[in-house]
């Protein structure tokens, strides 16, 4: 590795938006250097990663691409007991075995993998990799012509699963009895990757992703494509009816995934235990509880920024945070030739992302998917580190959605929604005349923390710098977990509080020209 550049650049080029992230190693951790990416659309491929690169502001030294689809072919075989030098040979004379294509017409790569416990003495599990050599001419010919020259070409699914194993919760309870399924959700397919600790158990490719989702809406309410795009990237008071019209391509997938889950419960015994959800259609509202709900586990969105150090003087941050979960495959196309020595970095804060993140005590509009980023050319000066404090994990089952009982009206026309603003805070805030509140009675939600030095009810609601949202609850009743996990991030820049209501009075104003009874005032 001497002599060589240190930042890598993951280019991931999907079907719907190019994006590209640079890394570097600084120690024990990594630094995102640059990050861009960038709708293909009615663009051609190729002008789309030339600009994606410009934007990135990082001269791409180093470059590690992907390829995927039906001309890739992942196999786990069983091979005679083999030094290196032979296994290759000893696989490409038996690849008419494994593969549908002629030996001649593919490129073959593979690699031993762990024994298990069943194994023969005699014999080792072996990973095959066959890509079309066509195929990955064509991918090279383009990278080419946009001025790269890759160091690596990888398969998707497996910058997947190594991106999770870098950057994700790390070393999982019971390893051998359990694994984990890392759904993948893009544009036109699905990747699945189902791991065990730091074995790859199972990979499958499913045509069944955000462009049936739109598709099932589209039919549904009888919108423009582009339409409903937007709406999906900020749903507002539209969600639920996206949900309901989507429903029948979520239950699709969720019979896909579930096919897989029976395939490696049977063949290798182990449990799947929980979904980490990817991709660019994993930002959609509501898609961990639907998914959850259908499979009967605890569904997670992986937030793989969450292990990094980041540079806000070199890239968006509001845009970036929007899209982390997108980045996965092409961050773990830049981890490939990194060799790096430490895994499991985010922690347990790799499993809470939310779709709109919380970052120097603001509050991030949701960023379309796939925006264009622009990147700033100056040079960083130091680097930022993702918070340590992440919102509290949401239940291992999520709240069920409610579904109707009866069939409903055609539906109306979708919402459209306005562009999210960021509006100044209010010049003041204090508590209106008929409300009694608890004086200095102000509850952390871990009472496990409480702070006697907290701020006092006073101080929070006439401090001008804060907004707060008011749940008003039956004693019998809890913070809902939705309201809990978004809100419930204390920090010392946006502490999270409590007041406690002591009485409700009438509202001393009688003048009701409707003849309608007063309702109490809080």
């Amino acid at each position: 590795m001497f002599g060589k550049s240190k930042v890598v650049i993951g280019l991931d080029i999907g079907s719907y938006s190019v994006k590209a992230v640079a890394l570097s190693p600084n120690g024990n951790r990594l630094t995102l250097q640059g990050y861009a990416q960038s709708r293909i659309g009615s663009q051609e491929p190729v002008e789309v990663i030339r600009k994606v690169l410009d934007q990135l502001g990082v001269r791409p030294k180093r470059v590690v691409s992907s390829v995927s689809g039906r001309s890739v072919i992942v196999r786990q075989v069983e091979t005679p007991r083999l030094p290196a030098d032979e296994l290759k040979a000893h696989i490409a004379y038996e690849a008419d075995k494994y593969i549908p294509f002629g030996s001649e017409e593919v490129i073959i790569d593979c690699q031993t993998l762990p024994d298990r416990e069943e194994s023969k003495a005699t014999n080792m599990q072996v990973l095959l990799v066959a890509v079309r050599r066509g195929f990955v001419e064509d991918h090279i010919t383009q990278l080419k012509a946009a001025g790269l020259t890759p160091e690596v070409i990888d398969v998707d699914v497996f910058a997947l699963s190594n991106a999770y194993e870098l950057l994700g919760p790390g070393p999982q309870p019971n390893p051998e009895k359990t694994a984990t399924a890392l759904i993948d959700i893009g544009a036109s397919k699905s990747n699945i990757a189902i791991v065990q600790g730091t074995r790859l158990l199972f990979t499958r490719e499913v045509y069944l992703a955000g462009n049936e989702i739109t598709d099932a809406i589209v039919r549904t309410f009888n919108e423009p494509a582009e339409d409903v795009e937007r709406i999906k990237s900020a749903p507002g008071e539209a969600l639920e009816a996206l949900i309901d019209a989507a429903m029948p391509a979520f239950e699709d997938l969720a019979n896909e995934i579930r096919l897989s889950f029976d395939y490696v419960e049977g063949q290798f015994e182990v449990q799947v235990s929980d979904l980490v959800l990817t991709g660019g259609s994993s930002q959609l509202p509501g898609i961990p509880e639907i998914l959850g709900n259908i499979l009967g586990r605890p569904v997670h969105v992986l937030d793989p920024l969450a292990g990094l150090d980041l540079v806000p003087s070199r890239y968006d941050m509001h845009g970036l945070d929007a899209n982390g979960p997108s980045l996965t495959v092409a961050l773990g196309l830049a981890a490939h030739v990194l060799s790096f020595p430490q895994t499991g970095l985010g922690g347990a804060n790799s499993l809470n992302w939310q779709p709109r993140q919380v970052r120097d005590g603001t509050l991030a509009p949701r960023a379309p998917a796939a925006a264009p980023v622009v990147a700033a050319t100056t040079e960083p000066s130091g680097g930022y580190r993702s918070p340590a404090t992440a919102p509290t994990q949401t239940p291992a089952y999520p709240t069920p959605l409610p579904m109707a009982s009866a069939p409903k009206p055609p539906p109306a026309p979708l919402p459209m929604p306005m562009p999210p603003q960021l509006t100044p805070p209010p010049a003041f805030m204090t508590p209106p005349p008929s409300m009694t509140v608890a004086q200095g009675n102000v509850l952390d939600l871990d009472p496990a923390q409480y702070d006697e030095d907290s701020p006092s009810t006073d101080a929070i609601l006439n401090d001008p710098t804060r907004s707060a949202l008011f749940v008003v609850l039956d004693e019998d009743q809890e913070m809902p977990p939705s309201e809990r996990h978004e809100r419930g991030v204390s920090s010392a820049s946006r502490p999270s509080q409590i007041l406690k209501v002591e009485s409700f009075e009438d509202d001393d104003n009688s003048n009701n020209n409707d003849g309608l009874p007063e309702l109490p005032r809080l």
